[in-house]
């Protein structure tokens, strides 16, 4: 694992460390690894010009390792922190995981690829000196290749299966249904490329942190929703909240033209997901 943080802007060098000094007074932890573009140095941001607001823009990817995973089940419900990071360093979001070691360890051993990337490519932020990651376990690029098709053609035919039940829905005007159907090829999709890319996908059903996950492996993905207008951003809450709302609040409300839009953006992300995931399994040789 790398230490150096050179290749960043002094600007997004200073933030990480302001991240790393609040995170470490508000939690007791064992690491914190960067992970995703910013370790990799492939981020992206795009500021629209007129209303001075990030289209899209990468996170700082942190995974923070605990002993115990009662210690990384609190500190992901920690809203608090979340709340201090996002004030004080609030030019780049922070996505922080946390998982405890011996989990990470198991993986590692089992060749789950999401955590053998973080080793090859994550940047150690801090170290207490008390536990060690495991030796990874690699598996053959064969069999790399042949789970990855595994997962693409359930994932991916899932999600065009499910475009169809949401024309149907439109179709009958139930837009609430359409929506439900809507967040539904999203996930799926989300979890195409996490499979096909790191064979990990983390049990939430949160299409925010879903694509902040995709966000940080593909930066490609990042521009499928953009936010810079309040437009964008109230389609993609209404997107966001339908696993629940659409299906169990009458208050849930969701137009015809709200619709169309994030299915004209689901559509991107289909294609897009279709072409980076068949170039990544091809790549596997």
């Amino acid at each position: 694992m790398k230490a150096s943080l050179d290749h960043l802007p002094e600007q997004k060098q200073q933030e990480l460390q302001r991240a790393i000094e609040i995170i470490r007074e508000d939690i007791d932890l064992d690491m914190l690894i960067l992970f995703g573009s910013y370790a990799r140095g492939d981020w992206v941001e795009d500021l629209d010009p007129e209303t001075l607001q990030y289209r899209y823009q990468s996170d700082f990817d942190l995974l923070v390792v605990t002993e115990t995973s009662r210690q990384a089940e609190r500190i992901e419900q920690n809203n608090a922190l979340s709340r201090r990071l996002a004030k004080a360093i609030h030019r780049t979001p922070i996505s922080l995981i946390a998982e405890d070691i011996q989990f990470i360890n198991r993986r590692l051993r089992k060749s789950q690829y999401f955590y053998i990337d973080i080793l090859r490519e994550g940047i150690l932020l801090f170290d207490s000196g008390r536990f060690e990651l495991a030796e990874p376990v690699e598996i053959t690029p064969k069999e790399r290749k042949n789970l990855a098709e595994e997962d693409f053609n359930y994932w991916f035919n899932k999600a065009v299966r499910l475009f169809g039940l949401y024309e149907f829905c439109m179709s009958q005007q139930s837009y609430n249904e359409a929506a439900f159907q809507l967040h539904q090829i999203t996930e799926s999709l989300y979890g195409t490329a996490l499979l096909v890319f790191t064979r990990y996908k983390p049990s939430t059903h949160d299409l925010e942190s879903l694509g902040q996950r995709v966000g940080s492996i593909e930066p490609k993905f990042l521009s499928i929703f953009p936010k810079a207008t309040k437009e964008e951003k109230d389609c993609f809450k209404l997107l966001r909240k339908a696993y629940v709302d659409a299906r169990y609040k009458p208050s849930y409300s969701i137009t015809k033209e709200q619709l169309e839009w994030l299915a004209e953006r689901v559509t991107l992300l289909k294609d897009l997901t279709e072409t980076l995931c068949r170039e990544k399994i091809e790549s596997y040789r």
